[in-house]
């Protein structure tokens, strides 16, 4: 009896560690796939059942993670690929944990993000265990991300003291050069009243020497309108010549032949004298009565319409010379081929002018050669001068009146921060095409013609990483051109890739340090630094005032 009583002891307490063993094991296999913060919700009541989390059905806890589907929402089987509709928590330890859905557990594939290999647990198919090595790399990458992100930082910071500071120069600029608008307007008007003046004197001095120089002009120009009257008369005669091979060629061809060509010439010889019963030539005395440039320019007008009729009687001509019937033997008709085959050595038809001459040219007149003459030429000359500079000067204010306004009204972000970059160009080259974009101006492509991409329009939502360039040259059978600017972080500005996603749409990747992130706090406390900076120089300001005033006083 007391070894029995010895023994029953043993035998509870042995059965009592096996029930516990079971305990564990169910409680580790329920657990499988739970990520340690819902671990709380994967724990059996006091009867060692299990609620599904929508609350659906109760189960044996030991039905959780059977590879069986209980619950509705899949919540029994965290750890099994049975419902397929949950997560998988991967523990990833030596690198970062994730979940995957559990449709991918025990599929045969090694999942990259369980670098664990925890989701291929049944043992159909090995992953090894490379957090460690996956870990290490992502922890280099994230360093050299948190690296650009701190110089990024530091810059972006120097772009928002640059795009404040720009601010407040372009606004005391602003108000400088508006001051002094007034002044130069004035002086421009007074430098317009003295040119005025100074043309108007000179104006009267020429009418009064007119007679004078005219005569200088006539004895300047007489040898051009001999030579042009020369041309003229030489014209004149070619044409008459013609008109009469014309005339002879109409009344003495014999008509029995019946040629097409030359009676399409003759037909054509009867428009061109009808027409020309309507014209009125110009007589040589009515020229010598104009004034010398006046009778050059009549001379050459009535020379060109000289030239005119020739080429038309020439090309009447020339015509019938490509397309008469050479059988006939009409002595006519080969006196007017004769005439045509000399005249045609001294004429070019393409300019409509004899070969070899070149236009005459009007020189400018040569100015009256007198002290008086003199005189009134500097004075005009000066108050010109004096009026370009005083124009000058007024275009170049009101063009940076216009230029500050404009950048003063750009949205270079809450904090300036693009203030620095504003009209600064930025080029990509791929194998065929050189992008270029200039922020907050325009952007291009080119290659041996350049295209017009668009022109900025604003910004694309409310982070100040997108910009919009729109209004480009527009495509072939399709859109106006556009580009579509993203931003990232980085050290340095530049394009790092073009794309075309659709037809004329591109999309142009820009890295800058003007989107990096400032970590919370230090945008704080930078502005505090400026307005200590403001305020200091705001009291020397005032102390010089003061100083100087002492010093007046004494």
């Amino acid at each position: 009896m007391k070894t029995h009583s010895v023994c029953l002891p043993i035998l509870a307490t042995l059965a009592l560690s096996a029930a516990v063993t079971r305990a564990n094991v169910n409680i580790n296999n329920a657990a499988r796939g739970v990520s340690p913060s819902n671990a709380k919700l994967y724990v059996p009541d006091s009867v060692n059942n299990w609620s599904c989390l929508d609350g659906s059905k109760t189960i044996p806890f030991s039905a959780v993670n059977d590879d069986y589907c209980d619950c509705i929402d899949g919540s029994d089987e965290p750890g099994t690929s049975a419902c397929g509709t949950g997560q998988f928590y991967c523990a990833n330890i030596g690198h970062t944990p994730s979940n995957i859905k559990t449709s991918r557990v025990n599929d045969g594939v090694c999942d990259e993000e369980c670098c664990d290999g925890s989701d291929e647990y049944d043992g159909q198919t090995h992953c090894p265990n490379v957090c460690e090595e996956v870990g290490a790399k992502a922890r280099e990458e994230n360093d050299r991300i948190q690296s650009i992100q701190n110089e990024g930082a530091r810059l972006r910071r120097g772009f928002i003291k640059h795009g404040k500071a720009n601010k407040v120069s372009l606004t005391n600029e602003l108000e400088t050069l508006r001051d002094q608008v007034d002044q130069v307007q004035l002086a421009l008007n007074d430098a317009r009243a003295k040119l005025d003046a100074a043309n108007e004197e000179q104006g009267a001095y020429l009418e009064g020497s007119k007679s004078e120089r005219e005569a200088t002009r006539r004895q300047q120009l007489e040898p051009l309108i001999q030579e042009q009257t020369k041309r003229l008369k030489y014209a004149i005669e070619v044409r008459d010549m013609l008109k009469i091979t014309l005339q002879n060629l109409k009344e003495k061809h014999n008509k029995n032949f019946h040629d097409m060509a030359v009676k399409g010439t003759v037909s054509g010889f009867d428009d061109y004298i009808v027409a020309q019963g309507e014209k009125t030539e110009v007589v040589e005395d009515d020229l010598a009565s104009l004034a010398s440039d006046r009778q050059f320019d009549a001379l050459v007008d009535e020379t060109s319409v000289v030239l005119r009729d020739i080429g038309t009687l020439h090309d009447l001509l020339d015509g019938m010379k490509r397309d008469y019937n050479t059988e006939y033997n009409d002595e006519a008709v080969l006196a007017a081929v004769k005439v045509t085959d000399d005249f045609e050595i001294t004429w070019d038809s393409s300019k409509l002018d004899f070969a070899d001459v070149e236009h005459l040219v009007l020189p400018e007149e040569l100015p009256v050669d007198s002290p008086e003459a003199e005189k009134f030429r500097d004075a005009t000359d000066l108050a010109q001068a004096a009026f370009n500079e005083a124009s000058d000067k007024e275009n170049k204010i009101q063009e940076g009146i216009r230029d500050i306004e404009r950048k003063l009204n750009m949205d270079f972000g809450p904090d300036e921060t693009f203030s620095q970059l504003v009209d600064k160009c930025f080029d990509f080259k791929d194998t065929e095409y050189t992008y270029s974009v200039c922020l907050f101006g325009d952007a291009n492509q080119s290659s041996h013609s350049s295209t017009h991409l668009g022109k900025f329009s604003g910004w694309e939502g409310d982070n100040y990483d997108v910009q919009m360039y729109t209004g480009g040259t527009k495509c072939w059978n399709g859109p106006e051109r556009s580009v579509k600017l993203v931003m990232s972080c980085g050290t340095t500005t530049e394009i790092v890739s073009v794309t075309e996603p659709e037809k004329c749409e591109y999309l142009f990747k820009l890295q800058t340090p003007a989107v990096c992130p400032i970590p919370e706090g230090e945008g704080e406390a930078d502005e505090q630094e400026q307005d200590q900076e403001r305020q200091q120089d705001q009291q020397q300001e005032e102390e010089g005032e003061e100083h100087t005033r002492k010093h007046d006083e004494l």
